[in-house]
């Protein structure tokens, strides 16, 4: 079968923001690229059963990214403590420019500036990204879709937390978080609160009913609403800044512990705690450097003595100064690897420990799923850059796999291919719904 142009998959970075592949993979003089394979965030599994049962592809995919981009070498960042799965796919490694990078079992060991530095000993630039330093990082699903060469339109999951079976299912794009979770065989999310993503940087689900699986879905963790994490993350942010205003004592180890500040990056958590207890943040500078912050989580989740929220702090400074022009090309000095770095890192199962998640840390193992969907909605934009135009109208009867949605011209996006057959219902500016015929 004849390869399709990577911009007509619908391929983007499915760990993340959702940065369309084709424009990632379109980069040129690149020394080093790196597969996310770290899968750092507590619960989640679906990579390491991707790289087990769909190694093959996973290799296709792999190898025409290394063609792309003309890269040199290419590693697979994957924990040690995988040793049997690590060995496995050394072994099945079908080219020479692929090696394996055994990782640490540290939080958060697949941000993209711990893996630039891991696999080339680079550190990337103030505001720059790891281009500039020769580096491409994709992720595992993502090279998955790449070597399958066929328009995206499923989404591989795992299912978490407080479910009868953790699994990770491979789902078409656009069905409801409920009707994923049911099958592991949740029924009700009475209750619970549903995270999308880790439990350090996903996101809560507003109504699992109606918010639908995306292409960046990575993982679906249903919890207690009374779980102390749910519990974070419904707070307030005026609460959150009251909370920062009155308890911090300035202990600085939200910042000791910042892995970007041990990279030698110049975030301080603590400063933006010091901002909400002095002045307002278009008063002060003192949380300038927020605009470093990777939102981690690890400040306000683990290091914090008193549990107040630095993470918080920073996302509202950042968002403030970044509003307000400041940019990090302003800083013109280079970061420096901190000389504790190795001695500061957070284990994973301390951190599990931390977040109350002990009695929920299974494996999720692959399990095929046979599901008919009868509707789906497909958001117009499940990824960085601008929505894309809608190819149908309502009424028009689609085929699974067909092009949908298309990106306007000379603009960033990711095409939309219909993931399941039927009549076209809705169109929208916001999605497209496809009702089976």
């Amino acid at each position: 079968m004849a390869e399709i142009a990577v911009a007509e998959l619908g391929l983007v970075g499915c760990g993340g923001a959702g940065f369309p592949t084709h424009v990632k993979l379109a980069a040129q003089n690149v020394d080093h690229l790196i597969v996310n394979a770290a899968e750092c965030e507590p619960l989640l599994h679906k990579d390491k059963e991707i790289l087990k049962h769909a190694t093959d592809e996973f290799f296709k995919g792999l190898i025409r990214a290394i063609d792309l981009t003309g890269a040199k070498q290419a590693h697979i960042a994957m924990k040690r403590k995988y040793a049997d799965l690590l060995a496995m796919l050394e072994k099945a490694i079908p080219d020479r420019r692929i090696a394996m990078l055994p990782l640490g079992d540290f939080y958060p060991s697949g941000d993209e500036y711990e893996l630039v530095y891991e696999a080339s000993g680079r550190l990337i630039p103030f505001g720059g990204i790891p281009l500039h330093v020769g580096c491409v990082v994709c992720n595992v699903e993502t090279l998955l879709n790449l070597g399958r060469n066929r328009p995206v339109t499923t989404k591989i999951l795992s299912l978490a937390g407080a479910v009868p079976n953790p699994m990770t299912v491979e789902v078409p794009v656009g069905i409801t978080v409920l009707e994923a979770l049911a099958l592991s065989g949740l029924k009700s999310v009475d209750g619970l609160a549903v995270i999308d993503g880790g439990p350090m940087m996903g996101r809560l689900v507003r109504d699992p009913r109606t918010d639908v699986v995306t292409k960046t879905t990575g993982g679906l963790i249903a919890l207690p609403l009374d779980h102390p994490l749910i519990r974070r993350m419904m707070t307030p942010e005026a609460h959150n800044r009251q909370i920062a205003r009155s308890a911090c004592d300035q202990c600085t180890d939200c910042s000791e512990l910042c892995p970007r500040a041990l990279l030698g990056y110049p975030i301080r958590p603590h400063k933006a705690m010091r901002t909400a207890q002095l002045a307002p943040f278009n008063d002060q500078n003192y949380a300038i450097d927020a605009i470093f912050c990777s939102e981690c989580g690890l400040c306000s989740l683990f290091s914090c003595p008193e549990g107040l929220p630095p993470r918080e702090m920073c996302q509202m400074a950042k968002k403030h100064h970044l509003a307000h022009g400041v940019k990090a090309t302003d800083w013109k000095s280079a970061p420096q690897v901190h000389p504790m770095r190795g001695q500061r890192r957070v284990g994973i199962e301390r951190l599990i420990k931390r977040l109350g998640l002990l009695e929920y840390d299974h494996k999720s193992p692959w399990t095929p799923v046979q599901a008919r969907y009868e509707q789906v909605r497909l958001p117009l934009k499940m990824h960085v850059g601008v929505p894309v135009e809608p190819l149908v109208r309502v009424g028009d009867t689609v085929k699974v796999g067909q092009l949908i949605g298309a990106v306007p011209e000379k603009k960033l996006g990711a095409a939309l291919h219909a993931s399941i057959s039927g009549r076209v219902s809705s169109v929208d500016t916001g999605a497209i719904v496809i009702t089976r015929a």
